[in-house]
């Protein structure tokens, strides 16, 4: 399995394009600003796309929806708590000042925690890690340890619960049960800035080093 990263668009969001086991299906996540990019790599290396998954819906992360899926007609993916936000793209790119065009289409398949995802020869856990937006989920990997974990944690940061429907002490629970709880050495794919690990987080992370006798804050 191959991850590859498209960074593109205001918020330098990241599109992820996951090439499976069997070295021909794809799935692209969260696909923004730079899907363009990601399926001209589709095309370039004739691989099929099997599926959208979006960690979460907020614009950044969708905004190329409608052009990865008129490209490919793969189906999308998304948690029905953050279909309130989806259906709000219009809204949170007027609150931003940034362009929007249209809706996006209409998911075609609900993610469901607990779950697992199988794509060519690939298997991902979808967990539920709400906090930065209600319905926000991370895909991890059982054969590798690799996890993709949108906006949850960053490489020296953790995701802002500023917007509407953010709560910051439920991020921090799904962040100390569903993230710091894997290996050391799971890689995270996040959705802005570069990929980082679980042991390199749990030390260094000024929002997640412990303290007050050894409690998050």
């Amino acid at each position: 399995m191959d991850i590859l990263t498209f960074t593109g668009g205001p918020f330098v969001q990241n599109t992820l394009l996951v090439v499976c086991a069997d070295g021909r299906t794809a799935l692209l996540v969260d696909p923004g600003a730079a899907t363009p990019q990601a399926l001209a790599t589709v095309r370039a290396r004739g691989l099929e796309v099997a599926a959208i998954l979006l960690t979460h819906a907020h614009l950044d992360h969708i905004e190329g929806v409608a052009t990865a899926r008129r490209d490919t007609g793969a189906p999308i993916h998304l948690h029905p708590l953050d279909q309130p936000i989806y259906d709000g793209a219009a809204a949170q790119a007027v609150s931003f000042g940034v362009p929007w065009e249209g809706a996006p289409p209409p998911p075609d398949v609900d993610l469901v925690p607990g779950t697992n995802l199988v794509f060519g020869g690939s298997e991902f856990e979808v967990v539920f890690t709400p906090g930065h937006a209600p319905g926000h989920v991370i895909f991890v990997s059982t054969s590798e340890p690799v996890a993709i974990v949108g906006d949850v944690v960053f490489a020296g940061s953790i995701g802002r619960t500023d917007l509407p429907l953010g709560d910051y002490r439920v991020l921090m629970e799904s962040i100390r049960n569903e993230v710091l709880t894997l290996p050391g050495d799971t890689r995270l794919h996040p959705g802005h800035g570069p990929a980082t690990t679980v042991g390199h987080e749990r030390l260094t992370n000024p929002f997640l080093v412990p303290v007050h006798g050894g409690e998050l804050v």
